[in-house]
């Protein structure tokens, strides 16, 4: 399975896990540890996003909804405004590590992420060198008539979330970092 879904979108390393929330968790560990020697830690969300339920992806999750009686949340998360690339810009701090973003929103209401958002994050991650984490919990394995959403856009995450579509209703989800 890891061969073929290697095949299927970019070289690198897959991580097998239990859940869409536990791939996150493992995203958001990876770019922690990624950023550690220069003291970054901070990861950009989205508001509207929905991550999952355990307690870091709760917190990446960019609605008060999911949050509340949580408290206290860890650190370490920003939410912008989906599709505002200005409003990003502005919440990138030096101890900024990364983005995480869904490129179609399901529980935030549908929203599906603009072609110059997207290809401009991917140029943002590149200069600052911070990941670009894209969740495809939902739209992944062909949900958006592509293997994968990110494709429709020309770039390539440098992490990628994988649950749902993959396991047909068994407990399976995927990290997929690329090699680099």
């Amino acid at each position: 399975l890891a061969e073929r879904i290697i095949k299927e979108s970019f070289p690198g390393k897959v991580f097998f896990c239990n859940s869409g929330a536990e791939a996150i968790e493992g995203a958001i560990k990876f770019a922690r540890k990624f950023g550690s020697e220069s003291g970054r830690y901070e990861i950009i969300t989205m508001k509207n996003a929905f991550h999952g339920r355990t307690l870091a992806a709760v917190t990446a999750t960019g609605q008060k909804k999911y949050l509340e009686g949580f408290e206290p949340l860890p650190e370490g998360f920003k939410s912008v405004a989906y599709n505002d690339i200005d409003a990003l810009r502005k919440a990138i701090s030096d101890k900024t590590v990364g983005i995480i973003i869904e490129l179609v929103q399901g529980e935030g209401g549908i929203n599906i992420a603009d072609q110059d958002f997207v290809l401009s994050l991917r140029k943002l991650c590149d200069e600052k060198k911070m990941l670009l984490i894209v969740d495809e919990v939902q739209t992944g394995i062909g949900r958006t008539a592509k293997m994968f959403a990110y494709q429709h856009y020309g770039i390539t995450p440098d992490i990628m979330t994988l649950a749902k579509a993959l396991g047909g209703a068994l407990p399976i989800g995927v990290m997929v970092a690329k090699k680099e």
